[in-house]
């Protein structure tokens, strides 16, 4: 099975204009997948209200959260 950064990653690489300038890290003293992506493509990632950033943090919890364990997802500026 694939880690919650290759998930992330391979989601807003699908999500932006620009993949090749997306990066994604895991921090795991936070349990929270970073994502970088290009100025431009920022609102992409967040989606309308923030529905896209919130679908992702549910599909990454669904495939590796642990019971009383979140994890989260944090959009990062370069």
């Amino acid at each position: 099975m694939a880690s919650p950064v290759e998930l992330v990653l391979s989601v807003a690489r699908n999500l932006v204009a620009k993949p090749d300038e997306a990066r994604a890290v895991w921090r795991e003293a936070e349990r929270t997948v970073e994502i970088t992506v290009a100025p431009e493509d920022r609102g992409k990632i967040i989606g309308r209200r923030g529905k896209t950033i919130d679908s992702l943090r549910v599909l990454i919890n669904t495939a590796f959260g642990e019971e009383n364990k979140r994890l989260d997802i944090r959009l990062v500026e370069d």
